[in-house]
């Protein structure tokens, strides 16, 4: 056999990761761009309203310190929550894996994921996982959650502000697609 023919085990691996990728491919129709683009003018807004109420003075954080500090703590909170997700849904969907597939390719993962699954480590890591989240969506909150919903915010009507502010939508598409729902998605597909 040459060096250029690959071997029956590179061959079912291609096949697999082939297969992967094909079953998360996504028919776009036009219903689903829709929803695409519908999805990220919401981002859009939600983000630009969570900045207004900011740089208004309209959120705890950014009216006892400065806008500033509202949104840099705001924006590392929101990190710090993706990478949180993102873990937990990687490690929870990791076990059925078999980690000499990635022991050499990724041994960072590998390190990590042996001390993950080490005794009860993961459940652990579950239980405590629940408080850190519930911490860093309060801060976001401080930082972003309006003070006063009905306060002019760009000119908003009232009834956008009702949806966005006061019941808080804006904040709960904020939160969830930028610190959740994303890496969620990713780390289950990786």
């Amino acid at each position: 056999m040459s060096a250029a023919e690959p071997t029956n085990q590179e061959s079912t691996v291609t096949k697999v990761d082939e297969s992967q990728a094909d079953s998360h491919d996504v028919e776009l129709t036009p219903f689903t761009i829709f929803r695409y683009v519908a999805s990220i003018a919401l981002l859009i807004f939600s983000i630009v309203i969570v900045g207004a109420l900011m740089f208004t003075g309209n959120t705890r954080v950014a009216k006892e310190t400065n806008p500033w500090v509202a949104l840099i703590v705001c924006i590392v909170a929101i990190v710090w929550l993706s990478m949180i997700e993102g873990q937990q849904a990687s490690l929870v969907g990791l076990p059925p894996v078999d980690p000499e597939l990635y022991k050499e390719t990724h041994p960072v993962t590998y390190k990590n994921a042996a001390l993950a699954f080490k005794g009860d480590n993961l459940d652990r890591y579950l239980m405590g996982r629940q408080f850190m989240v519930l911490m860093v969506v309060f801060v976001i909150n401080q930082c972003g959650g309006p003070l006063d919903p009905t306060v002019d915010v760009l000119g908003l009507p009232d009834g956008v502000k009702v949806v966005f502010l006061d019941i808080g939508l804006g904040m709960i598409i904020f939160t969830c697609i930028l610190g959740q729902l994303t890496t969620q998605v990713t780390s289950s597909h990786c």
